[in-house]
């Protein structure tokens, strides 16, 4: 695991920034609105996405339909992977900290800077290994944050502080996923979709092919 100190970042997007001229007004980051100075206690994060091999010590019983042990699990629930944590002593990281892990403390959009890079981070066809993009690691040496799966976190989807946006899906029905993830090369907002700001979510008892999850842990 890897030790993130307390302190503030920079949570949130600005839609004026120069580094988001992409986006338009009825972008669906509007939910990671207003930017805000935001403030986190120490906590540790997992280097390095759950894979096959660790998942399978906690549930033997599972059927994966892969023999590659060193790929992130994913295709299980936030139930599952809530319980998973917890086996370890551990938790889900809250969507907070996994901005703050995956951004660091200089404003970055993807975990290498500010502009695009095709090809850094895995939005392909296939899951890679947690330790084969060396450019898709974080300025606090946390890999695949940006790509390969999604990943689940602890918090329920709900409004930022002081935001402006309504949404019908807030409250305590969706889990939030944070993360690029495979199969998003198709898609005509690919840079959206790759922006770690970036927030979506999910019905916790679903499973889905192409996002797993990682472990935090309070300091």
């Amino acid at each position: 695991m890897i030790l993130i100190s307390e302190g503030e970042f920079t949570l949130g997007l600005n839609p004026q920034s120069t580094v988001l001229q992409f986006m338009s007004e009825k972008t669906s980051a509007l939910n990671a609105q207003p930017e805000q100075q935001y403030f986190l206690e120490a906590f540790y994060i997992d280097q390095f996405e759950v894979t096959y091999e660790e998942f399978l010590k906690f549930k033997p019983q599972a059927q994966y339909p892969t023999r590659k042990m060193y790929l992130p699990v994913s295709g299980v629930s936030w139930y599952e992977a809530d319980a998973y944590c917890h086996w370890l002593g551990k938790r889900l990281p809250r969507e907070h900290e996994w901005e703050k892990a995956a951004r660091g403390n200089d404003n970055r959009i993807f975990v290498w800077g500010n502009d695009f890079e095709k090809g850094t981070a895995n939005f392909g066809k296939q899951v890679q290994p947690v330790n084969t993009l060396k450019g898709d690691v974080s300025s606090y040496n946390i890999w695949g944050m940006n790509g390969n799966v999604s990943e689940w976190t602890s918090s329920w989807y709900q409004p930022y502080p002081d935001s402006t946006l309504q949404d019908k899906n807030y409250g305590k029905k969706f889990k939030v996923t944070r993360g690029g993830s495979i199969h998003k090369r198709e898609h005509g907002f690919l840079q959206q979709f790759a922006m770690l700001p970036y927030r979506n979510f999910s019905p916790p008892e679903m499973r889905f092919w192409d996002t797993g999850f990682r472990c935090a842990k309070s300091h």
